[in-house]
């Protein structure tokens, strides 16, 4: 019944009388957007629309009435910012949710909505400066023609001939037949920067493991973080203070999720769902990580030489898995030492005149940790020239080196870069520079 009725007001109607007001005019009872909690919004010029407009960080706006606003019926919608003479409503609640009671208290304003035939139907907050009601705008659909700028408006003088989905707002000013005040007010805002949605978070490395970052925590740097619908995924890296960003993101739902390697363990959820409006940045929840609790604990070249690390070599088979290092000896051949006494004597003998021997001679030894357990190949090193690296990653330079470059004595062009691997293969060996 109540919505036949509104229905049946499709012609222009004033259901506000203000007998006492002798002048009024659009914006003569200011239109306030506020927070939940009644703080008025900031607001700055807009070079684009040519006004000052309200500033909002995301779709959660609310609109306060002014204190001095007769009480009566409102329609309240959102339309876009017509600087193109165009004037979409974008106003996506129930028509008839859009009829708002204002009851006005001394300034206290309370709100209801008459006509509507929903159990939720709208999110009211507190009003101005947290005095009274206010009531949200959203939901409300992106503007085709001015992207991220929108108007509300509110009034209590429409035309309905278009439906209800399609109002129009008359002018505000006195009716000329009633001699009463009709009232319309609108204001501009903007959500976000105007250049759509950029999604922003940070990975870091959660020292307590307590899954919150605490001052001291710094980033993790060269991360991949993936954004995923059901059908795309679009990945990013995060920077040297552990951040990543997603630019110009289309409105949608979105799980964000990041790669965890296995240097690591995830300290809370390595993955999120978030909504983007297309015109507020969103910041997703801070992923943090730990280091793996990994064994490092490695032998030297001296141990691998002697008996309980030559029962190791056996108890393990490693010899077989040696000529796959692509290992040498002092005039740069191939070794392949099938036998525990040719094994200890290579190794043994290990020298820096082709410096390629002295680096198969630590990589084996670091074969051999990795081989028994000793150490994870997830292990990281922090080598003073190396830098950070998993020492597996280590060991495959080391190889890839050896393969290409068997003999580098002194004023070989690639005995420089075998030095360095030789030295962090040493140092990791002795358990000096592990992360």
């Amino acid at each position: 019944m109540l919505r036949t009725g509104l229905l049946a007001l499709a012609a222009t109607a004033a259901l506000t009388a203000n007998a006492a007001a002798q002048f009024c005019s659009d914006n003569t009872y200011k239109l306030h957007l506020v927070t939940a909690n009644g703080t008025p919004l900031p607001t700055a010029f807009d070079p684009v629309v040519q006004e000052t407009t309200y500033l909002a960080s995301n779709e959660n706006v609310y609109l306060a009435f002014d204190p001095l606003l007769p009480s009566g019926t409102y329609y309240v919608h959102v339309t876009d910012n017509p600087i193109d003479g165009f004037d979409q409503v974008l106003s996506q609640n129930d028509p008839l949710d859009r009829f708002v009671s204002v009851t006005n208290t001394n300034g206290v304003i309370t709100l209801s909505l008459p006509f509507t035939n929903n159990n939720t139907p709208a999110v009211f907050g507190q009003g101005l400066n947290g005095q009274g009601m206010s009531i949200r705008l959203s939901p409300f659909s992106a503007p085709t023609y001015s992207t991220c700028r929108f108007k509300a408006w509110f009034g209590d003088n429409w035309d309905l001939s278009g439906g209800p989905a399609n109002p129009y707002l008359l002018a505000g000013g006195l009716h000329p037949q009633t001699n009463q005040c009709s009232v319309r007010s609108y204001e501009g805002f903007r959500i976000g920067d105007g250049n759509g949605s950029d999604v922003t978070g940070l990975v870091f490395l959660d020292s307590d493991r307590d899954g919150v970052r605490d001052a001291g925590e710094g980033g993790l740097a060269n991360w991949s973080v993936q954004l995923t619908t059901g059908t795309t995924s679009v990945n990013a890296v995060t920077d040297s203070t552990g951040a990543y960003t997603f630019p110009n993101v289309a409105a949608g739902e979105y799980t964000v999720q990041v790669t965890v390697p296995g240097t690591h363990v995830a300290t809370n959820a390595t993955s999120h769902s978030i909504e983007v409006c297309e015109c507020a940045d969103v910041q997703v929840l801070a992923f943090g990580a730990a280091l793996q609790c990994l064994p490092c604990n490695a032998r030297t070249i001296g141990y691998w030489r002697n008996c309980h690390g030559l029962q190791k070599v056996v108890q393990y088979n490693i010899l077989p898995t040696l000529p796959a290092l692509g290992i040498v000896n002092q005039c740069g051949q191939r070794v392949a030492p099938g036998s525990t006494h040719s094994f200890r004597c290579w190794i043994q003998n290990a020298n820096a005149w082709n410096m390629a021997y002295m680096l198969s001679a630590q990589l084996t030894a670091m074969h051999c940790n990795v081989m028994v357990g000793f150490v994870h190949p997830n292990c990281v090193i922090k080598d003073p020239c190396l830098g950070t690296m998993t020492i597996a990653q280590l060991m495959q330079q080391s190889v890839a080196s050896l393969l290409a470059h068997p003999y580098t004595p002194p004023c070989s062009a690639a005995r420089a870069q075998q030095t360095l691997l030789k030295n962090a293969l040493d140092r990791a060996n002795n358990n000096r520079i592990w992360f």
